[in-house]
């Protein structure tokens, strides 16, 4: 477990840079880094790597569930040893990027070509050379067979679909300060597994009982529904969530989990600053069928890049025997944190 003084110390980093976190003085003087096998990263390169991340995985919007922002702010730093552990494997063996290949890598990032750093490079450029080294080492990057990508399609068709519309409904659990947030976290939690253990469709009735009952927003009244009293349930899965003059209509944590909703029956918890919110997915309609050509592109591309992480985590374990990384106060880093820590879009093919 990380000792309470590095969690502050990558808040710390985070608060440089990071819009909406806001720390006292005496906890920005704490000097981030670590050394990997005599290599030093800088608090500098923990503040690049978490923006990007927060860029990558959030959308530019820093989670503001407490777990899910420290659980970041460890993959950023994980990330950064990774990056320095297969870049001095990748020496050892003499391999390394094509400039073409390491230039198409910028340009798929999703950056601006003045937002790629130095360090920010270093790292995507490791997720490709990881492949070359394990190439050298005889146990090449698997590739999904025909068999497997079709599948994995027949298995998740609901996800090959677009511009779908949903019906929503909400339960609201305000944070008062009383409490810790995993207090708050753990009651909605309990709630969603309750419910959860209704069966579809019954869940909607099941649903609407308790935001009556429990939710504190003006939509509990209505059973959670978003769209309240109005006669047009049904609203864009891809929601809009701009007013007129440019605020948010719904904390960003909710429009998330609404976008990401896969199906019918389905509950996600989203945490905002203003407490739990319990979204669930009533129904789904709509949306285009991804042709089945482009599909099996867009799978391939997954389950590779899945066995890829996979592979690199067995890979990782190794390497750590072999390796000195340490924290600044000259304490080993932890091998869990190397091999342990999932973002979002690592999260399904964990799941899975």
């Amino acid at each position: 477990m990380l000792q309470i003084s590095r969690v502050l110390i990558f808040t710390a980093a985070a608060a440089l840079s990071v819009p909406g976190l806001v720390l006292a003085e005496e906890e920005l003087a704490h000097a981030i880094f670590i050394k990997v096998n005599g290599k030093t990263i800088t608090q500098d390169y923990v503040v690049e790597a978490v923006k990007y991340l927060v860029k990558r995985e959030y959308n530019d919007t820093p989670p503001e569930d407490e777990e899910e922002m420290d659980n970041l702010q460890k993959a950023a730093l994980r990330d950064l040893i990774r990056a320095v552990l297969v870049h001095d494997e990748a020496k050892s063996l003499g391999v390394s990027l094509a400039r073409d290949r390491a230039r198409r890598l910028a340009g798929t990032s999703g950056l601006k070509p003045e937002e790629i750093s130095p360090t920010i490079r270093r790292i995507l450029e490791s997720e490709e050379l990881f492949e070359e080294v394990m190439l050298a080492s005889g146990t090449p990057v698997p590739s999904p067979s025909p068999k497997e990508v079709k599948e994995f399609y027949l298995k998740n068709r609901a996800e090959f679909r677009t511009n779908a519309l949903v019906i929503v409904r909400t339960i609201f659990l305000p944070e008062d300060g009383s409490r810790p947030q995993a207090y708050f976290k753990a009651r909605a939690e309990e709630i969603m597994d309750r419910l959860l253990g209704v069966p579809y469709p019954q869940r909607t009735d099941a649903f609407d009982k308790t935001a009556r009952e429990n939710s504190q927003d003006i939509f509990a009244r209505f059973g959670g529904l978003l769209t309240g009293a109005s006669s047009e349930r049904w609203i864009p899965k891809d929601i809009n969530n701009k007013n007129a003059d440019g605020t948010d209509i719904f904390p960003q944590a909710m429009v998330d989990a609404i976008r990401r909703f896969s199906s019918r029956g389905e509950i996600r918890l989203a945490v905002s600053a203003e407490g739990m919110h319990l979204m669930y997915c009533e129904d789904m309609r709509g949306g285009r069928d991804i042709p089945w050509s482009e599909a099996a592109q867009i799978i391939d591309y997954y389950l590779r890049q899945n066995a890829r992480n996979r592979l690199m985590r067995s890979w990782l374990n190794r390497i750590y025997d072999r390796s000195d990384i340490r924290w600044h106060d000259g304490t080993p880093y932890e091998r869990e944190l190397l091999t342990g820590i999932f973002l979002p879009s690592e999260r399904a093919e964990r799941d899975r």
